[in-house]
């Protein structure tokens, strides 16, 4: 990560004012433009851009200037509200203006993956899970992540243990065992019946262990493979998404460079101290003393 020492530098030399910038990592550049984003516009004539959210996504996001249901004051928010340089309220800058319309671009984006992504996102399972489904979900959301994860000065969220086989508990809290039946419902309408499978919890006989034909017993896993993936292909869409505007913001900043981002690719892969860093502990107060 970049010193504070640099940050301040890169953001208050301008290519015009004597000297480059130095490049900063865009995964730091971009929590700098959610926090000037977030500021109001006073006298905007234009409509302000907003991504084109899911209502999950809103809520994660909030409102336009912090996060929903928290206080614009409260202390836990106050990293993502640097106070150098323009004091709140005050439009944003120019480049994080420029910022914004390279997020609305990506949003447009169809970013793509190999077998080598589908393969990473899968590492360590040999389920039938839809990755290439996930990771294509995933792709859809990169813009949002990309400004989501830059208000909250962090990276998406990993679990690095892996899961834990347990069975399935029946009502009364021991492992259960389970059967499929054929059940008939009246349809009302005709005096007919309709037939439909459901699963049903079966109970041993006389003789303890002896279940009857057809019962088997499920394993759950803690967490969920799948759930484990979807953290997988966020993380990835997240850092190519970032890895993308770094690309398009390429000689379009005025006071700044926005280099590739330093995040590893792999994470849960990747030895432990690349580990340690997806923490990214400080990034937000970090940037708050520019």
């Amino acid at each position: 990560m970049t010193s504070a020492a640099s940050l301040c530098y890169a953001f208050g030399k301008s290519k015009s004012g004597g000297g480059m910038a130095k490049a900063l990592d865009i995964e730091e550049l971009m929590v700098w433009a959610a926090a000037e984003l977030a500021r109001k516009r006073p006298g905007a004539t234009g409509k302000v851009y907003r991504l084109d959210v899911s209502r999950g996504d809103a809520e994660i996001m909030g409102r336009w200037n912090w996060p929903m249901g928290i206080p614009e004051v409260s202390p836990m928010f106050t990293g993502v509200y640097p106070t150098a340089g323009n004091a709140r309220g005050e439009p944003p800058g120019e480049d994080a203006l420029t910022i914004e319309a390279a997020l609305a671009r990506l949003s447009y984006v169809s970013l793509d993956f190999d077998a080598e992504t589908r393969a990473g996102v899968m590492h360590g399972f040999g389920f039938e899970i839809d990755a290439e489904g996930i990771l294509r979900a995933a792709a859809r959301k990169s813009a949002t992540l990309v400004l989501v994860q830059g208000r909250l000065g962090k990276r998406p969220s990993l679990t690095f243990e892996p899961p834990v086989p347990r069975p399935r508990l029946a009502p009364n809290g021991k492992p259960g065992a389970w059967r499929r039946e054929i059940w008939a419902e009246p349809t009302f309408d005709d005096h007919a019946e309709a037939e439909s499978e459901r699963e049903v919890p079966v109970t041993s006989l006389k003789k303890r262990d002896l279940y009857p034909p057809g019962a088997y017993g499920v394993l759950e896993w803690d967490p969920d493979p799948a759930e484990i993936v979807a953290e997988r292909a966020a993380y990835w869409a997240w850092r190519a998404g970032l890895a993308w505007l770094a690309e398009d913001l390429k000689g379009k900043l005025t006071r700044r460079e926005a280099a590739p981002p330093a995040a590893p690719e792999r994470p849960w892969i990747d030895p432990e101290p690349e580990r340690a860093s997806v923490a990214n502990s400080g990034l937000r107060a970090r940037v708050r003393r520019f």
